[in-house]
């Protein structure tokens, strides 16, 4: 019996929100950013920094939590190389792919991981972590269903979540990420397999001859994690394969 495979286009974000009594109008506010992964929590940074009135929305219950799903094979392919050979920190922040920017010269992905390939939930951990230190104001558990242009009253934006209650913005960011699967239509696919739904117990492919379409980090990912224990693992795909190092392009192929 063969299986066939269908990678997912790589991706691009404390359990209490601290601050958020601080605003005499606790749903109005200059900046929403949507979003608590990586690229949230950097903004919420920034923002919090330059004494901002925001508020960053979360549908999960925790930052990052693309993360506890996402890579499916659960290492990251973002190097953590703790060690370069120099002092200079700008230097040594150009190959520290999973520290987010701050103040603190501490608060880097190193203390939560040594691991050149860290697991997944490493990077939950650290972002927990500098959501919390650095107190940046996350509300969770908040999913946000319509963002519309706001009739009156100063903002430009109203935000409804999954309870009916408004946000009110000026400005909205959006860092939710890109979630969508890629569905190539051809005679067939629906039997097709998807990266986001694939099991990840390599027993379930034991013997067998897989077909991958696609030659990006996910399809790699998962040919290199099944590849013990199949009897034959293809990768096929329109184009050549694309390395990250020949094209400058951090989601080619690492």
């Amino acid at each position: 019996m063969s299986s066939v495979l269908l990678p997912l286009l790589p991706l691009l974000a404390a359990l209490c929100h601290c601050g958020l009594a601080d605003s005499p109008h606790p749903h109005r506010h200059d900046y929403c950013v949507l979003g608590a992964g990586p690229a949230g929590l950097q903004m919420g940074y920034f923002l919090e920094r330059s004494g901002r009135d925001y508020i960053i929305l979360e549908r999960n219950q925790q930052p990052g939590s693309f993360f506890s799903i996402y890579p499916r094979h659960r290492r990251l392919i973002s190097i953590n190389k703790r060690f370069t050979g120099r002092r200079n920190r700008e230097f040594n922040l150009r190959h520290d792919w999973n520290s987010l920017l701050s103040d603190r010269a501490g608060l880097l992905f190193t203390r939560v991981s040594a691991e050149l390939y860290p697991p997944a939930s490493s990077l939950q951990e650290y972002l927990a972590a500098f959501s919390g230190e650095l107190r940046l104001r996350v509300r969770y558990g908040t999913d946000i269903a319509r963002v519309h242009r706001a009739a009156s009253g100063g903002a430009a934006f109203t935000l409804s979540d999954q309870e009916g209650q408004d946000y009110s913005c000026r400005v909205v960011l959006v860092a939710t990420g890109l979630w969508v699967p890629q569905e190539v239509r051809f005679p067939g696919w629906e039997m097709v397999e998807g990266y986001e739904s694939m099991p990840v117990d390599r027993n379930q492919f034991s013997g067998q001859a897989v077909l991958i379409l696609g030659k990006g980090n996910s399809a790699f990912e998962t040919a290199a994690h099944i590849l013990p224990d199949t009897a034959r693992v293809h990768l096929y795909s329109p184009s050549p394969v694309r390395l990250a190092w020949q094209t400058h392009y951090v989601g080619d192929l690492r």
